[in-house]
């Protein structure tokens, strides 16, 4: 009976672990665009052919103006658009000196939550952050995370974000 029970104990920590990290976690929050705060756009640092756009919910927003932190519940939203090409591949550049965007092409959705590092190995732990990315209808997306974990695991003086300065 005691093993019995012991096996048991394990099986249900193993799911409270697994429970707690991976997107699934991370929610398609809706309405951002009339409920969140723009705060950036600007050149994509991961990807040279790419613009981002981010917003914010108010828990970031209240957690950077009361102590530099983004608590638990904040949601960060980014919206990735691919740039227009010239015939060589490359950026076509306005007379602004700024990429110019052709389409929408995914939305990448962060969020802090407690626990949500437990399961990842040290060296993609983020702070509690997770990631999931979603098309631009809101539709999530099977897509591995890993490289999101590993961009943004060595941000720790920025929250994780590298976008922090802007919020």
């Amino acid at each position: 009976m005691k093993h019995h029970c012991l096996i048991l104990s394990i099986l249900i920590s193993l799911m409270a672990a697994s429970a707690q990290a991976g997107p699934e976690n991370v929610n398609w929050p809706g309405d951002y665009k009339s409920t969140f705060i723009h705060y950036f756009s600007g050149d994509r640092t991961a990807n040279e052919k790419q613009i981002i756009r981010i917003y914010a919910n108010d828990t970031a927003i209240a957690g950077v103006k009361a102590d530099g932190k983004l608590p638990f519940g904040s949601v960060l939203v980014a919206e990735l658009y691919a740039v227009q090409l010239d015939g060589k591949e490359q950026p076509v550049i306005s007379s602004l000196g700024r990429k110019i965007a052709k389409e929408m092409s995914a939305i990448v959705v962060m969020q802090r939550g407690q626990g949500f590092d437990s399961g990842y190995p040290d060296h993609l732990t983020t702070g509690d952050w997770e990631f999931a990315v979603f098309n631009p209808a809101g539709q999530k997306l099977d897509k591995d995370i890993t490289q999101c974990r590993t961009c943004h695991h060595p941000l720790v003086d920025k929250e994780f974000v590298f976008s922090y300065e802007h919020l």
